[in-house]
């Protein structure tokens, strides 16, 4: 059941005196604390940097979507002949999609 790598290994252990064996788990729960630890600072870091993405993305949504309502306040006739010509093409596509 057990490859010949791991049935090595278990003979090694097996060999272990008490000391080595205190020392080597040691040295692993030193190890995985210290894996934890930069674990923990590297989620840190990038979830850092998705909310700075995620908070500049909604500026920019609020600016534009701004900019947008001005524009077709100014223009309401273009605007809405505009938003018609893209529901038409749009509807078109969906119907010839369709077949």
């Amino acid at each position: 059941m057990l490859s010949t790598k791991a049935k090595a290994a278990a003979e090694k252990i097996k060999s272990f005196s008490a000391e080595d064996a205190e020392s080597l788990a040691e040295t692993i729960k030193h190890e995985v604390q210290h894996a934890t630890h930069v674990l923990s600072e590297r989620a840190k870091e990038a979830e850092a940097k998705v909310r700075a993405f995620a908070d500049h993305a909604g500026d920019d949504i609020t600016r534009y979507s701004g900019k947008a309502k001005a524009k077709i306040e100014e223009n309401p006739v273009p605007a809405t002949l505009i938003a018609l010509g893209v529901g038409f093409v749009l509807g078109a596509l969906l119907i010839r999609g369709r077949d």
